[in-house]
């Protein structure tokens, strides 16, 4: 049977399952940034994707901390402009899903999680080391939106690094699902 919910509803709480679970599977942007103190930030965002390919523009959704602050990936890219998206495949899956808990500013995830990075070609934030593909970003532009408001961060990418694999499959790529639940790119379909 069907159910129906106009989003004028006071139930906020359903029109987040709703779009957590009915816009899925979502792409995860795994963003490193640096802040002015020179900590390198690794986070998750599954709100993430492509605008254009002319010019090469991204979009990551970041929104604030439960106690209304800014989220550090938001903080660093709004003081520096730079950012580098990684890719997450199964083998990143445990460490991405670690990263997305809520870290104090001062501490690096990547050194707590044991990951190295590689040094990007021109942006200041570093490279997961291993991830199959990574864009170097810098802000086109930020729009705060929505009622809490968040952070819509436009990028563009200065510089692609990527498996050449790539451009033939996405197997092994990790998506987002409603809930803690993600999905590992299996079979692919040529209709």
């Amino acid at each position: 049977m069907e159910t129906v919910i106009a989003t004028q509803t006071e139930n906020k709480k359903l029109i987040a399952q709703l779009m957590f679970n009915l816009i899925v599977p979502r792409p995860i942007a795994w963003v490193t940034t640096v802040s002015k103190n020179g900590v390198v930030n690794l986070a998750p965002f599954s709100f993430y994707n492509g605008i254009t390919s002319k010019p090469p523009l991204i979009m990551v959704s970041v929104g604030k901390r439960k106690d209304g602050t800014p989220k550090d990936t938001a903080r660093n890219i709004r003081e520096t402009g730079e950012f580098v998206v990684n890719l997450v495949t199964e083998e990143f899956l445990k460490p991405m899903v670690e990263s997305g808990k809520d870290f104090p500013p001062e501490e690096s995830e990547i050194e707590t999680l044991n990951l190295q990075t590689e040094t990007s070609l021109r942006v200041k934030p570093p490279r997961i080391k291993g991830v199959k593909a990574a864009l170097e970003c810098t802000v086109y532009k930020i729009i705060e939106i929505g009622d809490t408001p968040m952070d819509l961060v436009i990028g563009r990418v200065e510089v692609f690094h990527f498996d050449k694999e790539l451009l033939n499959t996405s197997r092994g790529v990790v998506g987002r699902l409603g809930g803690k639940r993600y999905l590992i790119v299996g079979e692919e379909i040529i209709p």
